[in-house]
């Protein structure tokens, strides 16, 4: 009998505090404006992560680099590119690649294919940080020397009247260490096979190698580079801040070449970079600094360049103005200083404050040994419709041997 009324007595309890609780901590449906806002979140992180990767998972698979599946050239005319690798859900140990392109103008088919495996004890991605990884990957593919991403599509609606082309099989193994502290170590080695190449200028193609005269290349080095911590875990999202992507990072490669083709010659290669974005809120600075030097001798078209390529709707570094076509060197240093306002002039203005849009002013400069230095300065504004900008460019240079204009409008591309 006591237990009887002592379970009866609890029961009460429960549902008198039940009741209370119920009463105390009622449902409230979502208000119109908070679902509107909950929606709009998604959409953005949604837009954000596209515009970042520029993929599309479906199921273990991604489908990459979506936004330039159609870009042009002289050489292949309209080139259709497809490509895709696998993603965490098919492996976070193992890695698969794969490309395929065709050339309308040239009727060639290009492809490619890449092999990873990462051997930390538990891997959150096949190139995930921490990474252990060894990836193979071998590519038949048309390459333009110093513009080893020519195939984006923005590069299109560049100027075509003097560049070098070719073909090129390439083959390389490297492996990818990272530390906890931030430093990743990447040995390589690299097999090139240059079997066509080509000069187009003047709307005519002058082929200077034939399949008997194949240029080889034998490479090794190591790629050392310094990330904080913070900024690779970071969860970058564009639509959440007015600046673009700026991590703090360092890198320096060393590469040894041995070459054949029609004799031999050796060459040493080095190139260093370095960034950082300081905060004054709500101003921030911008600093990059890219250099390079070959030491030996090399042949002329596989001379570097400045590795910030020029076009129309361009990376933010690009330079606008510089005439590219003997834009290969030996030795450069390049130099891009940007100071963001983040809003400080236009969000006095209503309509330009929704936008958080960010004035900016830079410079950019270039040295090498062989010609003077060469400057631009750049105003205009970053954030339009959260990825597009303006900017409004004026060479500096004193000389200009190449006649290349006082003056030029960009549109600049955050994607």
């Amino acid at each position: 009998m006591e237990k009887t009324k002592h379970l009866v007595l609890a029961t009460l309890l429960f549902f008198t505090v039940g009741v209370f609780a119920q009463k105390n901590h009622s449902y409230q449906p979502l208000t119109k404006k908070e679902q509107a806002d909950i929606y709009q979140s998604i959409y953005n992180r949604n837009v954000s992560n596209f515009l970042i990767s520029q993929s599309i998972p479906i199921g273990p698979v991604n489908l990459t680099d979506i936004l330039n599946t159609v870009s042009y050239n002289p050489v292949e005319g309209t080139r259709i590119r497809l490509s895709a690798e696998t993603n965490n859900m098919f492996s976070k140990r193992i890695g698969i690649s794969l490309m395929g392109a065709y050339g309308t103008k040239d009727k060639d088919f290009k492809y490619a294919f890449g092999l990873a495996y990462n051997f930390a004890k538990k891997p959150k991605g096949v190139f995930a940080f921490p990474a252990s990884t060894l990836a193979l990957n071998y590519s038949d593919n048309t390459f333009i020397p110093s513009y080893e991403n020519y195939d984006v599509a923005y590069f299109s609606f560049g100027e075509w009247d003097r560049f070098y082309f070719g073909k090129k099989r390439e083959v390389t193994l490297s492996f990818l260490q990272d530390f906890k502290t931030g430093i990743s170590v990447r040995p390589f080695v690299k097999y090139e096979n240059i079997y066509s190449y080509m000069l187009y200028e003047d709307a005519e193609i002058t082929h200077l190698l034939s399949h008997s005269e194949d240029l080889e290349n034998y490479a090794g080095g190591v790629t050392l580079s310094f990330s904080p911590v913070k900024y690779k875990m970071n969860d970058m999202n564009i639509f959440n801040s007015r600046y673009y992507y700026f991590p703090t990072s360092a890198y320096i490669t060393y590469k040894y070449n041995y070459q054949k083709y029609s004799g031999e010659r050796k060459y040493n290669y080095l190139s260093v970079s370095a960034q950082h974005r300081f905060y004054f809120r709500p101003l921030a600075l911008d600093l990059k600094i890219s250099g390079g030097k070959i030491f030996g001798e090399s042949y002329d078209y596989t001379y570097f360049s400045p590795n910030y390529r020029v076009s129309d709707v361009s990376n933010l570094f690009g330079f606008n103005l510089y005439s590219d076509r003997e834009m290969r060197f030996k030795e450069y240093i390049q130099t891009f200083t940007q100071l963001n306002l983040g809003g400080l002039i236009l969000d006095n203005i209503k309509f330009f404050k929704n936008f958080r849009p960010n004035e900016f002013i830079n410079l950019k400069a270039l040295f090498t040994a062989d010609n003077n230095p060469y400057f631009e300065v750049g105003a205009g504004v970053d954030h339009i419709l959260s990825f597009l900008g303006v900017e409004f460019v004026k060479r500096i240079s004193s000389s200009n041997p190449m006649g290349m204009p006082k003056w030029g409008f960009k549109l600049r591309c955050n994607l």
